[in-house]
């Protein structure tokens, strides 16, 4: 069963629906849509925009605290029982907002929702994916990541009807429900806890000792080689790799704030919607591209590439003024740079501290993003209300993407000296 020339197994591909389940289904048919709920509480309750919406600031700073207790048990004890749970109790807290009357209630959900999601959000997919697959890692994450985007545009405009027609809260039972039937009963029925534990080799094992043989890249990991969460820590490349992480996501955040900015410029007030758009679909181009670019060139050329993409956008989209082809061209920069953030910080880590200790590792990374993403949505209100324009926040991404480029240049060989002899 161990020999160099036993076959991956296909089972992998099983484990790639099983992350599509337990990520993509519990983003794409609820967490991402908490934006079309806004309006609706506070025409019915009264409450201010600041009441309704603290949830959303408090779940990223639960994830932080909790991100890295989810990266022990994952590593600990089985991914199948502990991300089920965690699915379901997501959507168990979903479903019941339909009844909440307070914003304190909404705040405890947003917590609720950011412990479950120190499990799912950041660290699970990675961890999983990189455990079943030798070959087209990067590709596979890509991938799960485009079906949270198709899903949400998809989805986005039937929650909008069924609030419309039936009201908030039937649209919010029905997201729960199908979290819990569809996310956790297909994590159930399919992940499994490693190749190791089922007796079989992961995806690409086979081809890929064969390749090794003849030419190994230098950003290829073996199963069984990284560093110890210990070692990693003491790399300074550990904390650049936080710094990048987190620029990625306040960068990326940005997608809030899109439909808003051509709100203010009066030639580009009609395009807002487009915009968001033209931003989602090219991160799903960017997403699958971005997969791809590490698996055959590296985590180095992804985060090169998807920096120069985020610079692009933010210099094109300063410059349009009011003109409207040049903007959305800017906007699909954006969302090819803006792609990165559930691809390059992972492979990244993976390529500089290995295998051996990845989701204990990664989930100090993911720490970092949760908290960096609960400044983003202040630092842009900040930024504007002190300006009255956007034109601070797109400086400010401008220098976040130059500093990317530098990151992704020295993080992977760096991390690497921790461990690699």
């Amino acid at each position: 069963m161990g020999t160099d020339t036993q076959k991956g197994s296909n089972y992998a591909w099983a484990i790639a629906i099983a992350c599509v389940a337990f990520y993509a289904l519990p983003l794409a048919l609820a967490a991402n849509h908490a934006g079309l709920f806004t309006t609706p509480l506070m025409e019915e309750f009264g409450w201010s925009q600041t009441e309704t919406t603290l949830y959303m600031s408090i779940q990223p700073w639960v994830a932080a605290l909790c991100t890295p207790i989810a990266g022990k048990l994952l590593t600990k004890y089985n991914p199948r029982i502990v991300l089920t749970i965690a699915v379901v109790v997501f959507g168990v807290a979903h479903f019941a907002c339909a009844w909440f009357t307070s914003p304190i209630q909404w705040d405890i959900y947003g917590a609720v929702y950011g412990a479950s999601a120190a499990f799912w959000m950041y660290i699970a997919t990675p961890t999983m994916v990189n455990r079943w697959f030798v070959k087209h890692n990067g590709t596979v994450i890509g991938v799960i990541g485009v079906c949270v985007s198709l899903f949400g545009a998809f989805l986005s405009p039937i929650w909008g009807g069924i609030i419309a027609e039936q009201g908030w809260q039937t649209a919010r039972m029905i997201q729960g429900a199908l979290v819990v039937i569809l996310g956790g009963g297909i994590t159930l029925a399919l992940l499994r806890e490693s190749p190791d534990k089922m007796g079989v080799k992961p995806y690409g094992y086979g081809e890929e000792v064969k390749a090794k043989a003849v030419e190994k890249k230098p950003w290829d990991v073996e199963p069984d080689e990284g560093a110890t969460r210990a070692q990693a820590m003491k790399s300074p490349a550990l904390w650049l790799l936080i710094l990048m992480a987190g620029l990625f996501v306040i960068s990326a955040s940005f997608i809030q704030q899109i439909a808003r900015y051509a709100s203010t410029v009066e030639e580009l007030a009609a395009y807002g919607a487009m915009a968001v758009s033209v931003a989602m679909y090219a991160s799903i181009v960017g997403k699958f591209g971005l997969g791809w670019i590490s698996d055959h060139f590296g985590a180095v050329v992804a985060g090169v590439t998807s920096g120069v993409c985020g610079l692009v956008g933010p210099v094109l989209m300063l410059m349009a003024g009011g003109n409207v082809p040049m903007f959305l061209i800017g906007v699909g920069f954006f969302g090819l740079g803006y792609s990165a953030l559930n691809i390059v910080p992972p492979m990244t880590c993976r390529q500089a501290f290995g295998n051996v200790d990845y989701a204990n590792v990664f989930s100090i990374v993911a720490t970092g993003l949760n908290v960096f993403s609960g400044f983003s949505a202040l630092i842009y209100a900040t930024i504007f209300d002190l300006s009255g324009s956007y034109a601070g926040s797109f400086y400010m991404m401008i220098t976040f993407y130059i500093i990317l480029i530098v990151l992704s240049l020295v993080i992977v060989p760096m991390g690497r000296k921790s461990w690699a002899k």
